[in-house]
């Protein structure tokens, strides 16, 4: 690993693969979507959107969360890195017995980025 790759932020590192990270955090929801059972149309909604939230997760930095409400009556999702708008959102779905999904971009990207480390270690020692 070189000096570069060791110090560079997780974040700017995922600026460059942002599709990988948005792809790895579009399948994990996909899987946690379908296990909910939402309605198609308000899955596909959900998806639609999702792009644009995880990619304001990763702008916004390393604490920022994306977190899912996927209640049948109204799936939605919100993403913050304050706690008191995260803890008002999730304690209002959990009042209603609405299940909660959330998930961490910038630790995803963190995650890719060693996996890449790893991976161009790999092919210098080849």
């Amino acid at each position: 690993m070189n000096a570069k790759t060791a110090t560079e932020n997780p974040i700017a590192t995922a600026q460059r693969g942002r599709a990988h990270v948005v792809a790895a955090c579009l399948a994990v929801l996909t899987r946690e979507i379908h296990g909910a059972g939402l309605e198609k149309h308000a899955a596909l909604d959900l998806l639609r959107d999702a792009p644009d939230k995880i990619d304001a997760a990763l702008t916004r930095g390393p604490g920022a969360l994306v977190v899912y409400r996927l209640d049948r009556r109204g799936a939605r999702g919100v993403v913050s890195d304050s706690e008191s708008r995260l803890g008002h959102f999730t304690a209002a779905a959990e009042q209603e017995g609405a299940p909660l999904f959330g998930f961490c971009p910038g630790a995803i990207a963190e995650l890719a980025a060693h996996i890449d480390a790893g991976a161009a270690s790999l092919k210098k020692d080849a």
